[in-house]
């Protein structure tokens, strides 16, 4: 099933562009928009230099221009600035530097009311699903829109606004990582219980929601921690960090277990999926979907790091491991493997120790949002022996297997 998203936790941060700029919309200039001279925007054969940067800076604030361009060659002015304060700007600026002076089509307060439209995401009932940044460019005299929302969302966007922005599908990421979590807590966060417990390494699953309760909980693997154990995110230096909650249920027969903090606030829907240690990368839980023979699927461990295009071999699997009583019974498990590239398409990734409890799930093509297959559970080497040429195969447990055996329901945004 699929849901829709709730509003981020955190201020985004852009880092990285990854797709071209949007063409604007060719229209009629709209209203608000002052009529701007017909000019050509100047070039410059290099950059000005230090000294000539802090001229230009300093004039630029002491007329309140809306900015300079990054290259210097221009400094944008409001667009009811008069023709001669343009003129007295240009008098003042630095021999030498190639900078001409232009006004802007917007005016100080529509620019600012144009960004905070943008950021307020209420443009359209699915804008609150993606990241958004913005900021004003001098020298092409638009709005820069950064985003991960698809062209559908960001339309009614840019056709309030003809001609004024410029949207760049883009990569934005919260300022949090998977070894400095916080309340709301994310899936796929390094786990550890407190030393008196033996300091074992897991990772955190997805959020769930108790049926008859209405309580919130993070799922990892059954043979993590015992019942009653304390929880902590594991720094990077495997120190304790903030206090998760505590172990509450546990199901043996599935490998999962929950973790309780008796807060509404404690457990959020996003995973991280960063691929290093201080990687903030992360998707929000869009929905569930079912364990299906060929599908490739990612896992997102604290020690192995987020990895994909793992494709599951088995959908009724079942196990129970040597030296203790955790199993995954009744088909209620499956395999996935380490996939790979030519020739072999065996010589993928594989999760290590301290993965357990990882969200198994797919994504879609902007990769911000995952839809949850399953929670790892361990490792199988088929055909084990003295030749060392067994096939490994990664275990999961059905996400349905969870929400029917514990009766609750993912939590998706």
């Amino acid at each position: 099933m699929r849901s829709t998203r709730k509003s981020q936790r955190f201020a985004l941060a852009l880092i990285g562009t990854v797709a071209a700029v949007a063409a604007p919309l060719t229209v009629s200039a709209p209203a608000w928009a002052a009529p701007a001279p017909a000019t050509t925007t100047a070039t410059v054969s290099s950059l000005p230099t230090q000294g000539q940067w802090k001229q230009i800076n300093k004039i630029a604030s002491a007329h309140s221009a809306l900015g300079v361009a990054d290259s210097g060659a221009v400094v944008r002015l409001a667009a009811d600035t008069s023709a001669a304060a343009q003129a007295k700007v240009a008098a003042q600026l630095p021999a030498g530097a190639k900078t001409v002076v232009r006004t802007s089509k917007f005016s100080e307060s529509k620019l600012n009311q144009i960004q905070k439209t943008v950021t307020a995401r209420d443009w359209n009932s699915d804008a609150d699903k993606y990241g958004v940044a913005t900021s004003y460019d001098p020298g092409t005299d638009k709005v820069v829109v950064y985003t991960n929302a698809p062209a559908s969302v960001t339309k009614s966007l840019t056709t309030s606004y003809p001609g004024a922005l410029d949207v760049e599908q883009s990569r934005l990421e919260a300022q949090n990582s998977r070894f400095g979590d916080a309340q709301p807590f994310w899936g796929g966060a390094a786990l550890v219980a407190s030393e008196s417990s033996g300091a074992y390494k897991c990772t955190a699953g997805f959020t769930v929601k108790e049926r008859a309760t209405g309580n919130l909980y993070m799922t990892t693997a059954g043979h993590c921690y015992s019942n009653l154990t304390h929880v902590y995110n594991r720094r990077a230096d495997n120190s304790d960090g903030n206090w998760v909650g505590q172990v509450n249920r546990r199901n043996q027969s599935i490998d999962t277990e929950m973790i309780y903090a008796s807060s509404s606030v404690a457990y959020g829907t996003d995973i991280y999926t960063g691929g290093t240690t201080y990687s903030e990368s992360h998707a929000f839980v869009h929905g569930t979907e079912q364990p299906e023979l060929g599908t490739q699927v990612c896992v997102s461990g604290s020690v192995s790091f987020n990895h994909c295009g793992h494709p599951i071999s088995n959908t009724h699997f079942s196990i129970c491991y040597s030296g203790g009583s955790n199993c995954i019974t009744n088909g209620r498990g499956f395999l996935y493997d380490r996939g790979g590239t030519y020739p072999s398409y065996d010589n993928g990734q594989l999760t290590q120790g301290g993965d357990s409890g990882a969200p198994i799930y797919t994504e879609d093509y902007t990769q911000s949002a995952a839809w949850i297959v399953g929670s790892h559970s361990g490792l199988i080497y088929q055909g084990e022996n003295a030749c060392g040429c067994s096939k490994p195969h990664m275990v999961g447990v059905n996400v349905y297997s969870i929400v029917q055996a514990m009766g609750v329901d993912v939590i998706t945004k």
